[in-house]
């Protein structure tokens, strides 16, 4: 903000008299720009007023330095202050990501990424196909024990992307959705796109939308693959420079189509060709399937492995859950590590889990990401002195809590130490505390 000759004639700061100044009349550029700053200025308490000429008396040397002083002193105020708000945003969302149950380190691990993914696409499938009622909605109760309703696949996914715009919400991570198939002239809603201040309002859209949207129409994917494509390119340079990427997930629960809902065969090699496009620019896809048709799951977790893509491939929570536990018996798979996935959250360990055994090697870097750098100080070499390794994190476990596991259907610690110690260190140790 500088302070001009002719916005300093204010009652709290007296003027000598002094030779007088005759200021032009602005042109139209000028003009335009004397109103947005009389506008800016109004709201802040400092009037201006408009005339052919203004006779501005100059201020001394002594007035100039106190104008230069308060100046400084007013934009360290609307600094700090933001910085306030930010800072108590901040605090907000993660005491939310808390009370849901995620852990110290799983809410630094999602700050972190928010710092890296600083844009998130979803493209949420409302063709026809969704009405079918094989969905799956989750109640959670405050203790943290879930309850699964038999729904729509367009239920389970209202409740998802309900969820995720709540999220983007709290964590003031811009994020777009767009519909497959416009419908109502209701075509996309975004959350945090346009600056912090309209993300009230941004979320009450959001919410509304989704829910007033009914399933309709085909599954034209590869249009939309290909509109985000053209827009992350856009950006490539900037995202590159800046060490960012772009999350994008599609939300779906069927093959790709064309205008008439037919899914040829010519129609998925332009889908993968679609996808195939993203590579090598700063992308994370994620594959979000709301159907449990094997033919389907199939056909995408193919793809996962054809193209050169950094892509995740991620069924509803419990299906998730029992692949994860088919590799890794220890470890349970909660909510918060699927909403994590669900929302783009990348770390090659969280996408590692569902499709193999961990290594001793990669425990650390995983329990680094569960529970936090600072809770691993001191930290035995699982490889020099595996028993305290284990102990270490078994008392990690017992102080992070219980959380609903969906393959014991019950509540359970994050980690099974005994299934640990009995992958990872060859016998079998007591921990009375479980």
């Amino acid at each position: 903000m500088q302070y001009t000759n002719n916005k300093t004639n204010d009652k709290k700061y007296p003027l000598a008299t002094a030779t007088a100044v005759v200021v032009p009349l602005p042109c139209p550029v000028e003009d335009e720009a004397m109103k947005t700053t009389k506008k800016h200025f109004n709201h802040g308490n400092y009037p201006l007023t408009t005339a052919t000429a203004a006779v501005a008396p100059l201020p001394s040397p002594v007035e100039h330095e106190a104008l230069k002083t308060t100046e400084k002193h007013f934009n360290h105020a609307m600094t700090t202050a933001e910085q306030q708000r930010t800072a108590e945003s901040k605090e907000e969302a993660n005491r939310i990501m808390k009370d849901q149950g995620f852990t110290k380190g799983l809410i630094e691990s999602i700050n972190r990424s928010n710092d890296v993914f600083p844009q998130r696409y979803w493209v949420i499938d409302n063709s026809g196909s969704m009405s079918t009622a094989d969905g799956h909605r989750i109640y959670e109760s405050n203790d943290h024990s879930i309850r699964f309703w038999n729904c729509t696949r367009w239920a389970e996914i209202q409740d998802t992307v309900s969820y995720h715009a709540r999220m983007a919400a709290a964590l003031r991570s811009p994020t777009s959705f767009r519909l497959l198939n416009p419908t109502c002239g209701k075509e996309m809603f975004g959350i945090a796109e346009r600056g912090p201040e309209h993300i009230p309002e941004d979320l009450d859209n959001a919410l509304r939308t989704i829910g007033e949207v009914s399933p309709t129409g085909v599954t034209p994917l590869s249009e939309r693959v290909h509109e985000i494509g053209v827009t992350v390119k856009s950006m490539r340079d900037q995202l590159i420079a800046n060490g960012h990427k772009a999350v994008i997930v599609l939300a779906t629960d069927g093959l790709p189509s064309d205008r008439y809902g037919q899914s040829t065969m010519v129609e998925r090699r332009m889908f993968k060709q679609a996808l195939r496009s993203l590579e090598g620019l700063p992308v994370w896809v994620v594959i979000r399937l709301c159907t449990d048709d094997d033919d389907i799951v199939d056909f995408y977790n193919n793809i996962d492995n054809e193209l050169e893509l950094s892509l995740d491939v991620l069924d509803d929570f419990v299906a998730e859950a029992q692949e994860v536990y088919e590799h890794n018996k220890w470890l349970n798979y909660t909510l918060p590590l699927h909403r994590m996935r669900e929302m783009g959250f990348y770390h090659k360990l969280f996408d590692l889990i569902d499709e193999r055994a961990l290594t001793r090697d990669e425990l650390r870097d995983f329990f680094y990401l569960l529970y936090g750098a600072d809770a691993l100080d001191g930290l035995p070499d699982p490889h020099v002195h595996w028993d305290g390794f284990l102990d270490h994190i078994a008392r990690l476990t017992r102080d992070a809590g219980l959380l609903y596991n969906p393959i014991k259907k019950r509540l359970t610690p994050w980690i099974d130490i005994r299934k640990l110690d009995r992958e990872f260190g060859g016998k079998f140790n007591c921990f009375s505390f479980f």
